[in-house]
């Protein structure tokens, strides 16, 4: 086969067809934006660029207001403009830890508020809630009190065109969009939606009812502007075991996602699904809802399936995107590195339908030390050494 472009081997591969090599990326490494953790991340952006690895860029229907996944980007997604700009608030403060920044974000309902409370390391680790949104069914019922969006969003889709022309053939553009379940799960946290999957089951259908709505109404409004060559999101991981059973899984996710689904298939654009944790109890449910590609497919002991089962329970009727464990950057010597690789790829690479990746990106550290770069080096030129097929 010739030599394909980035954007051709990946727009094959998310529709289970022949490529020219496997495709590989760096998650979240895209040299045309580079991380404000530079430098430590300049060596990933030189393999990146040395190897020509592929890319997933991302394009946000949503401009970024300061932290990732901060909880005003959720709620700006859902609110009308005008009671967004009038009634959130995002406010940043010494925490009495101090080592850490504490954000406060408010709704301003009549009659009382609601605030969640967010601790974000100071040297950019990965943060925590302190406080959410939503604790009771009370503030449930002023949540869903909001104006939020319903009428055609008024979404700003110049910047996917200008990125679309600066791209061009070296890889596709994923959007990423909010998923309704997981969207209704960052107000509640963990703890209590778990509750009320069994105590407020049809207080839960209501609102994740309401966030889905929202994305439908964005998701049709970006496709009728022919924005994206494919769709992400992230979030059903909250949703299956040990946190809930298959079954709420189907009930609270595959049957919002599907509709999602298809919306964007009959578009002719794929999707793309991150779900960390064991697939099996779900892997095909992913397949049934027609995700094309799913992300990051964790080894035991994290998941309870090798790759080279997963592979063979699905048949050819998904990508599989990942393998990798972000740990064994921080754990492993390089030559340890490279065997890995060596296993992993053995078992994702025949009969292709595969993406070499981790399962994280390194945002996970603050900074990347020499053992990380040396693992990474590892990982890329082993990839690349097997990435051909015979």
């Amino acid at each position: 086969m010739k030599a394909l472009s980035g954007r051709e081997r990946l727009l094959r591969v998310f529709r289970q067809q022949l490529t020219d090599r496997m495709p590989f990326w760096l998650w979240g490494v895209d040299p045309m934006f580079r991380s404000d953790r530079s430098p430590s991340w300049e060596p990933l952006y030189e393999l990146v660029e040395t190897y020509e690895l592929d890319i997933m860029r991302w394009w946000y229907p949503k401009k970024n207001l300061g932290r990732f996944h901060s909880p005003a980007l959720h709620l700006q997604a859902l609110m009308k403009p005008e009671f967004f700009n009038s009634l959130v608030e995002e406010t940043r403060k010494e925490s009495n830890k101090g080592d850490m920044w504490e954000y406060e974000t408010i709704i301003k309902i009549p009659g009382c508020d609601l605030s969640q409370v967010y601790y974000q390391p100071k040297d950019g680790s990965p943060g925590y809630e302190k406080t959410y949104f939503i604790k009771d069914v009370e503030d449930a019922k002023k949540w869903l009190s909001i104006p939020h969006r319903v009428a055609k969003p008024t979404v700003e889709v110049d910047s996917y065109f200008e990125l679309q022309r600066k791209t061009g053939d070296r890889t596709m553009i994923m959007v990423m969009i909010p998923e309704a379940m997981y969207s209704v799960q960052a107000l509640t946290g963990p703890e209590t939606f778990s509750f009320w999957l069994k105590e407020e089951r049809s207080l839960l259908h209501e609102m994740i009812d309401c966030s889905y709505k929202k994305i439908e109404n964005l998701t049709k409004y970006l496709l009728s502007h022919n924005v994206g060559d494919c769709y992400g999101w992230v979030g059903p991981e909250v949703c299956i075991p040990p946190l809930a059973s298959p079954e709420y899984f189907r009930e609270f996710v595959f049957d919002y996602d599907k509709r999602i689904i298809d919306l964007i298939h009959n578009a002719g654009k794929l999707v793309w699904v991150h779900c960390h944790g064991d697939m099996e109890p779900v892997l095909l449910d992913f397949v049934k809802m027609e995700v094309d590609c799913l992300n990051p497919i964790e080894p035991p002991p994290v998941g309870s399936l090798t790759l080279a089962e997963a592979k063979k329970i699905i048949n050819g009727g998904m990508t599989l995107d990942g393998g990798i464990p972000n740990n064994s950057f921080d754990v492993l010597e390089p030559e340890k590195m490279e065997k890995l690789v060596e296993e992993t790829v053995a078992m994702g690479k025949p009969g292709g339908c595969y993406i070499l990746g981790e399962t994280s990106d390194p945002s996970t550290w603050p900074t990347l030390t020499e053992k990380h770069i040396a693992n990474y080096k590892a990982f890329v030129e082993t990839g690349i050494r097997l990435a051909n097929y015979d």
